[in-house]
């Protein structure tokens, strides 16, 4: 089971928990390491700037940000375990509040990861006008992986709006978080043209 103390395990063991059908971890999960994955690459990217005292802050908002999003995305995977086992519930009246509940919580996960993947794409573009000018194919990879990120976060989301209002009123759900499934896909495709600008040869 993927829990926060999600940094201490190997690569390998991360993928063939993934191979799993338990859904911890699943894709939110995955997405959240392939952003923080992106982060990483920022800060590298930020350290071959030595010089330059705006790479030096991007390059720690980027760790907080990889361990931030490391941690989230351990508690995603959790959250996605509780809703397979809500979903495999046998039909009763007790299912559909469970589901509906599990739903909640997981959008809450997705959301989390949303949010960060944000502000990731968000200093990816500082450290592309800052960072070193022979670095900037990495910081491509690191913007196309972050835009991964940002997809993974607001297809889980609209996943887990969509399974909550068929189990219940998901009125006050689609109020709180709408507006961030829109800006999660905006950011998606703002971070997929820098990537590809920053990779032009």
């Amino acid at each position: 089971m993927v829990t926060a103390a999600l940094t201490g395990r190997t690569l390998g063991a991360f993928l063939e928990g993934l191979r799993r059908p338990t859904g911890n971890p699943g894709g939110g999960a995955a997405g959240g390491v392939v952003a923080a994955v992106g982060a990483a690459l920022g800060t590298m990217v930020c350290a071959y700037t030595p010089d330059e005292p705006r790479a030096r802050e991007r390059a720690l908002a980027l760790d907080l940000l990889g361990d931030r999003l490391v941690a989230a995305a351990a508690t995603d995977a959790d959250a996605s375990e509780m809703l397979g086992a809500a979903l495999a519930l046998p039909d009763s009246p007790d299912r559909s509040p469970a589901v509906f509940a599990a739903a909640t919580d997981a959008c809450a996960a997705s959301a989390a990861l949303g949010d960060l993947s944000l502000a990731l794409a968000r200093e990816l573009r500082e450290v592309a006008d800052v960072g070193n000018r022979h670095l900037m194919s990495d910081l491509a990879v690191a913007a196309d992986i972050t835009a991964a990120g940002l997809g993974a976060a607001a297809t889980n989301l609209r996943g887990g709006l969509t399974l909550a209002a068929a189990h219940g009123d998901a009125t006050a759900l689609e109020a709180a978080y709408r507006a961030l499934v829109d800006a999660l896909l905006t950011s998606r495709a703002e971070t997929r043209a820098l990537a590809d600008r920053l990779g032009e040869p």
